[in-house]
């Protein structure tokens, strides 16, 4: 009885047997039939490996339908790879707009690449690591405040200070509310000075 291949199976006459024809035949048989197999390309390898032809066919069928991004294997892609790096060389690719997609352009690009977190003009503002960005001092009504800016002419909290600027006091006599109130200073005559609205009167001689 001859041995067999471990794959396939093809048969081994051993030495002291006769060479037989049939099993010549037979061989020949299933190798035609090995080299031309129907191709699954359903399942991808796992990992490198070996597998029989109509297996690693059928891998690399699934790889190829992968790549396309089409139904089967043998479907022409939409754009093949040489289309691709022409029309990149050629540079016809049009610039991304609001409304459309696109390349970035030249310009766009090195408002990106010059973004930074110092407070330089013409710049994208980029936070730094710990989220901050800086910014020079306001000018106009709807200009952003920086620290320094509000520091300098705002009292800061639990900060003494001496008010620079007219505090004009609510004029209702809603005692039960914490408000400023005028204080009327009172300091000669018998008739005291007009008040209203919960003023606070100071009589001093």
């Amino acid at each position: 009885m001859p041995k067999t291949t471990t794959n396939y199976g093809f048969k081994k006459p051993l030495y002291n047997e006769n060479a037989d024809v049939a099993v010549l035949n037979e061989n020949f048989d299933t190798l035609d039939e090995l080299l031309t197999p129907t191709i699954s390309a359903n399942t991808a390898p796992s990992s490198v490996s070996k597998g029989k032809i109509a297996i690693v066919l059928g891998w690399l069928a699934n790889r190829i339908k992968a790549i396309t991004g089409k139904a089967s294997w043998y479907t022409d892609p939409s754009v093949t790879l040489e289309d691709c790096k022409n029309h990149i060389q050629s540079g016809s690719h049009a610039n991304a707009t609001v409304a459309s997609s696109g390349f970035m352009s030249a310009g766009d690009k090195q408002k990106l690449d010059y973004a930074t977190n110092d407070y330089t003009a013409g710049r994208l503002v980029l936070r730094d690591s710990y989220g901050r960005a800086k910014i020079q001092s306001p000018s106009e009504s709807y200009d952003i405040a920086n620290k320094s800016y509000v520091d300098t002419n705002f009292v800061g909290k639990n900060t003494a200070t001496t008010m620079n600027a007219m505090l004009t006091a609510q004029s209702n006599t809603a005692y039960s509310t914490k408000q400023v109130r005028n204080i009327v200073i009172w300091t000669s005559g018998s008739t005291p000075p007009a008040t209203s609205n919960g003023d606070v009167l100071l009589r001093v001689f």
